[in-house]
């Protein structure tokens, strides 16, 4: 059982915090499975509807995801059922504790014949053999190069893909462009600096008490999420060496920055403080905030015609370069152990490879199709309803994104409360750094002892 404790770590940071708010498997599986056997396996092991010649084939898809991202899959799936005469896709859908429904199904080898999988934990899951490899569908339907190239090295081990792309999502700048305007600040470019952020920031921090605004809005998860990885290069660890790296120069100075946000240039309330500020970018609060693509919708919705938006990308460090955003991949892969893997192909690739759905897929992600992502069409089309907006930046902020195991042990029970006592200033950075490398060590240790 010490394995499936480990599982529970592999968390999807901003995925859960946002979508959560991101046919049963052996447990004695060898961990490393031989890719060319795998691929033998796959075709061996797949009973299909057709073989069976008349009910259709039930098959179990266990994901996560907020109301509107169900919505939006219960949509695509009962479109793919009702066209589809052998099969039968039935959602598991778990608004919060997937993870830890996930860790019951495979501990009680009751694990769904399709998973949906994030780029950021699904490595564990393909050394452990939990799910078949899916390179002969691909390399049969001819999709080797279909979706859009960043995506794939988190969904892929030893060679081979265990899970096929449905979206993304990565981290840009969200700014009041009426405020910028109005107060004859320049609008942010795709290669603005961070010097030049900082400024705008200064410029927009006005007013006082309940009519205070602010320049930046550092106050919410995010604010730990940068802080991880903000500078290239200097993240809190290495998962494959089981190393804590919080003790480098460029980590220490991307904490030295975020925390000089609030205490040195004071642009941001800290998440401490956010329950007092009185209200969000939405409502003019802020200047500039921080979001994804998830936030188009419910941003459109709110704002309406209060004021002018845009996004921009994240801004460069002259040391480091551009700050870094984590890279959110939602995938689906396929039980190793159903014996519906045909048809379990079937779902996977009409929910990742197919114009249909991928065409849709922007109003709760991003479209991992390349056929429809690098289309001039969908990059000049806005959604119904939404205000115009510079679309290329969806796209350009994969520049600068970081694909990575999430360790929420770490970020949330060290990294978030020792950030929390440095951003508030009861705790000088020396000592948070040293608490987050000596304790994220022990624990880092622990997990990989399970």
């Amino acid at each position: 059982m010490s394995r499936f404790k480990k599982m529970k770590v592999f968390m999807i940071a901003a995925a859960m915090m946002i979508a959560l708010s991101a046919c049963g498997s052996s447990a004695d599986q060898a961990k490393e499975t031989n890719t060319a056997d795998s691929k033998t396996e796959e075709k061996d092991s797949s009973a299909t509807a057709a073989d069976s010649g008349s009910e259709k084939v039930e098959l179990r898809f266990l994901l996560w995801g907020n109301q509107e991202e169900i919505d939006k899959k219960t949509q695509w799936t009962e479109e793919f059922n009702a066209e589809n005469d052998k099969i039968h896709v039935n959602l598991e859908a778990i608004p919060e504790g997937f993870h830890e429904k996930l860790t019951v199904q495979i501990s009680s080898g009751t694990l769904a014949d399709l998973v949906q999988i994030a780029g950021d934990f699904g490595g564990e899951y393909f050394k452990d053999g939990l799910l078949a490899p899916l390179d002969s569908y691909i390399e049969r339907d001819g999709l080797q190069d279909a979706w859009v190239d960043t995506l794939m090295s988190g969904l892929s081990y030893n060679g081979s893909v265990y899970a096929a792309p449905t979206s993304f999502n990565s981290g840009f700048i969200i700014y009041n462009k009426t405020m910028f305007e109005e107060n004859n600040i320049p609008l942010p470019t795709n290669d603005w600096t961070e010097e030049e952020f900082l400024a705008a920031a200064k410029a927009l921090t006005k007013g006082e008490g309940d009519d205070k605004v602010w320049g930046a809005d550092f106050s919410s998860w995010w604010a730990y999420s940068l802080a991880r990885n903000l500078y290239d290069g200097y993240k809190a660890w290495e998962w494959e060496t089981g190393t804590m790296t919080a003790d480098t120069q460029g980590f220490r100075d991307g904490v030295q920055f975020i925390t000089d946000l609030y205490q040195v240039h004071k642009v941001s309330p800290t998440p401490t403080m956010a329950a007092d500020v009185g209200g969000t970018f939405e409502n003019g609060k802020f200047a500039m905030t921080i979001g994804a693509s998830w936030d188009m919708a419910s941003f459109n919705q709110a704002i309406g015609d209060n004021f002018e938006w845009d996004i921009v990308t994240f801004p460069s460090n002259p040391t480091y370069g551009q700050w870094r955003s984590p890279l959110w991949t939602t995938a689906i892969g396929m039980s190793a152990d159903t014996p519906y893997k045909d048809e379990c192909w079937e779902y996977i690739s009409y929910m990742s490879a197919q114009n249909k759905v991928q065409s849709e897929m922007e109003l709760i992600g991003l479209p991992a199709l390349k056929s429809i992502s690098e289309d001039s069409e969908f990059m000049n089309t806005i959604p119904e309803g939404w205000k115009p907006f510079n679309k290329e930046v969806f796209y350009d902020a994969l520049d600068y994104a970081v694909d990575g195991v999430v360790l929420n042990e770490i970020q949330d029970e060290i990294i978030k409360y020792e950030l929390e006592l440095l951003f508030a200033g009861e705790q000088d950075i020396d000592t948070t750094l040293e608490n987050i490398q000596t304790k994220g060590q022990l624990k880092l240790d622990r997990m990989k002892e399970e």
